[in-house]
């Protein structure tokens, strides 16, 4: 079947901004030129040249860098109507400007992402809960030994699942129906919520945290969520209670956690993001005991490249046929 004939009048441009070394490249950009035939795709990676184009723009697709955009294309009348992200939040990619723009639309990748969260949390509990950074510290030195078998185990055990949207909410899933935990979950608006045996809001945090053997976080940055793990919250946990971090790293205040671990407050820490990303090398989060760090990894895998230029086309398609697209980001609670 041919494809319908695009013309000047009803011709849409989107503009995406990345850099040249994206780990999208070729064959993704080629989905996105395909993907509808009213849409005219453009691959700037030049930052300036993109700033200079972005006027012209009906959407945008960028990494953080990019849109950094002038505060002209949030004004009414602008022409640009959609921003997509790259990232599954927006905390430090959109500007506060064009989050508030009623013309824009604001989109992040919602969905994909959430069952790797979940996995990369269940792979660092149970890590912390087998004491494996030890066994592997022992298997580099040629050691057999039992490090004793005080383990805490998953079976049983409860689970306060601090966001329990994608990412939390596959979480809550594989705890309940794969190890049997009891789950807390602590929403924005307390609600029944599939796999969760008690939801909370914000202002109960300081009275579940006593209950529970694994505290994750699976919330997005706001103001109002900013260092929620702070000296009053470690001081409320179990000593023997693990901390796991696979959402932003400014949740946590760190001086608080790197007091707590280092006075034995909590049991142990897995965190895969942190308040400056990349740490630095002289930062002492990488020498408290039993915790373990991963490199900002929690949603990558083999096939989640697909699935973020599946989110994009499907999102482009519904653009341009003025229909609702996906993954809006709700601009009162920022994300």
């Amino acid at each position: 079947m041919e494809r319908p004939m695009t013309t000047a009048s009803n011709a849409l441009l989107l503009l995406v901004g990345v850099p040249e070394n994206y780990r999208l490249g070729g064959p993704a950009f080629q989905r996105l030129h395909q993907a509808h035939p009213r849409v005219q795709v453009r691959i700037v990676h030049d930052q300036a040249e993109f700033a200079r184009q972005v006027a012209q723009a009906d959407a945008v697709i960028g990494s953080r860098p990019y849109l950094k955009l002038s505060a002209e294309v949030a004004k009414p009348g602008a022409r640009l109507r959609w921003v997509q992200t790259t990232t599954a939040g927006v905390d430090q990619a959109v500007p506060p400007d064009l989050l508030a723009a009623e013309h824009v639309t604001v989109t992040c990748i919602k969905g994909p992402p959430g069952p790797l969260m979940a996995e990369h949390a269940v792979l660092l509990m149970l890590a912390l809960s087998r004491n494996l950074p030890v066994y592997l510290k022992n298997q580099q030195q040629h050691i057999w030994r039992r490090e004793g078998q005080d383990w805490l185990p998953l079976h049983g055990q409860t689970i306060a699942i601090l966001g329990v949207g994608s990412g939390g909410g596959n979480l809550a899933r594989v705890c309940k129906t794969g190890f049997g935990m009891t789950v807390l979950g602590m929403t924005r608006t307390p609600r029944e919520i599939p796999h969760v045996d008690r939801a909370f809001g914000q202002s109960g945090l300081l009275s579940v945290l006593p209950e529970a053997d694994f505290v994750v976080l699976c919330l997005p940055h706001t103001p109002e969520t900013r260092h929620i793990i702070n000296a009053a919250a470690f001081d409320a946990m179990k000593p023997t209670a693990c901390l796991i971090n696979v959402s932003r790293g400014a949740l946590i205040d760190e001086d608080a956690l790197i007091a707590a671990m280092r006075a034995g407050r909590i049991a142990g820490a897995g965190l895969d993001v942190t308040t400056v990303d990349p740490i630095p090398r002289e930062s002492p989060l990488w020498d408290l005991p039993n915790t373990i760090i991963t490199p900002h990894i929690a949603t990558e895998s083999v096939k989640m490249s697909d699935a973020v230029v599946d989110f994009w086309c499907e999102n482009l398609r519904r653009f341009a046929e003025n229909q609702p697209l996906l993954g809006v980001v709700d601009r009162r609670a920022g994300y």
